[in-house]
C-alpha cells in the first residue's frame, strides 16, 4: 500500500460515521469539512498530496477561475496517468466523463459546438459526442439511462434538480465499486467521494430551507402592508 500500513487507514475510517444513500429517512449529518479534514490529517503527506490531485480533479469548481478548458483537461489526464490504483482511475475517469457530457449538453445550448483540435472535454466519448452533436443523447441514451432526463432538466432550466440527478447517478455508481477494495487508500478515497455529494446535497437542502422561508416572511410582511394600507 502507498503511504503507510492497513492500520492507519482502517483507524481513519473508523473515525468516521457510516454514509447513507441519500436523501435516505435515516437522521443524518455528514460530517464538515473540518472534521474530514482532521481524519485525513492521518494520512502521510504522499497520500494527503494524492487526495488533493484526486479532489482537483474531480471538484474543477475550487479551482482558480482563470484556469481554461485546455488546461483542466491537462491536468485531469496528468492525474489519471499517474494514479497508481485501476479503480480509482476508473472512478475518476467515469465521473469526467459525466461532467464532459453534461458540459457538452451546455455548450449545445449556447451553440458552442467544439472546434477541430479543441481541449474541452475528456474520456472514451468525445469523438461520438462531436459526431452525433445535434441528436439529443448523442446517440448514448442507451448507454446512459440518465442522459434523456437530464437533457430535459437542461432544457427546462431546471439546474438544482440537473445537479441532484448527476449527484444521484454518481452515488449509484460510487455504491457500484464499494465491495471491489480493500481497507487501504481507495478506501478512503472513496468515503470522501461519497461524503461530497451528501455534503453538497445538504447544503442544497439548507438553502432551499432558507429561500422558503425567507419567501414565506415576505409574504406575510406584504400580507400585512396590505391591511395596514387599507
Amino acid at each position: 500500500m502507498i503511504g503507510g500500513d492497513a492500520t492507519r487507514y482502517i483507524l481513519l475510517l473508523s473515525s468516521l460515521p457510516y454514509l447513507p444513500p441519500p436523501l435516505s429517512r435515516q437522521r443524518f449529518i455528514p460530517p464538515t469539512r473540518i472534521q474530514i479534514g482532521k481524519a485525513l490529517g492521518l494520512l502521510e503527506e504522499q497520500d494527503r498530496e494524492r487526495m488533493d490531485r484526486i479532489n482537483a480533479v474531480l471538484h474543477w469548481s475550487h479551482l482558480p477561475l482563470d484556469r481554461d478548458d485546455a488546461t483542466m483537461v491537462a491536468e485531469a489526464k496528468a492525474v489519471l496517468e499517474c494514479e497508481s490504483s485501476p479503480l480509482l482511475r476508473e472512478v475518476m475517469l467515469e465521473r469526467l466523463e459525466m461532467r464532459t457530457l453534461v458540459s457538452a449538453m451546455r455548450r449545445r445550448e449556447l451553440e458552442r459546438q467544439p472546434q477541430p483540435g479543441e481541449a474541452w472535454g475528456i474520456g472514451r466519448y468525445t469523438r461520438r459526442i462531436q459526431a452525433n452533436w445535434h441528436d439529443p443523447t448523442f446517440g448514448m441514451g442507451h448507454l446512459f439511462a440518465w442522459l434523456n432526463e437530464a437533457v430535459r432538466l437542461l432544457r427546462n432550466h431546471e439546474t438544482l434538480a440537473l445537479d441532484r440527478l448527476l449527484m444521484f447517478e454518481s452515488w449509484r455508481r460510487l455504491q457500484r465499486v464499494e465491495d471491489s477494495h480493500d481497507f487501504g487508500f481507495e478506501a478512503v478515497a472513496l468515503y470522501v467521494m461519497r461524503w461530497d455529494i451528501l455534503d453538497r446535497l445538504s447544503r442544497q437542502q439548507e438553502e432551499a430551507a432558507i429561500s422558503r422561508f425567507e419567501s414565506m416572511v415576505n409574504e406575510a410582511l406584504e400580507g400585512h402592508e396590505l391591511e395596514f394600507t387599507e
